[in-house]
């Protein structure tokens, strides 16, 4: 039985989600979104998206 699309898959989620934790917590779009961003588009895109969103300001 193949089960190269199900490692695939496993990947993708993985990816999704560390670019969301890396990007996104920082940004004013947040993990939840960057994360879904991911999952509609690609983590690239949502990469993309989360650094033209504002840094937050931690003060």
């Amino acid at each position: 039985m193949n089960y190269a699309w199900i490692v695939t898959v496993i990947l993708f989620f993985a990816l999704t989600h560390l670019v969301a934790e890396k990007v996104g917590k920082n940004r004013e779009i947040g993990y939840g979104k960057t994360v879904l961003w991911s999952l509609l588009l690609t983590p690239i895109i949502a990469f993309f998206i989360a650094i033209s969103s504002p840094k937050l300001n931690k003060q």
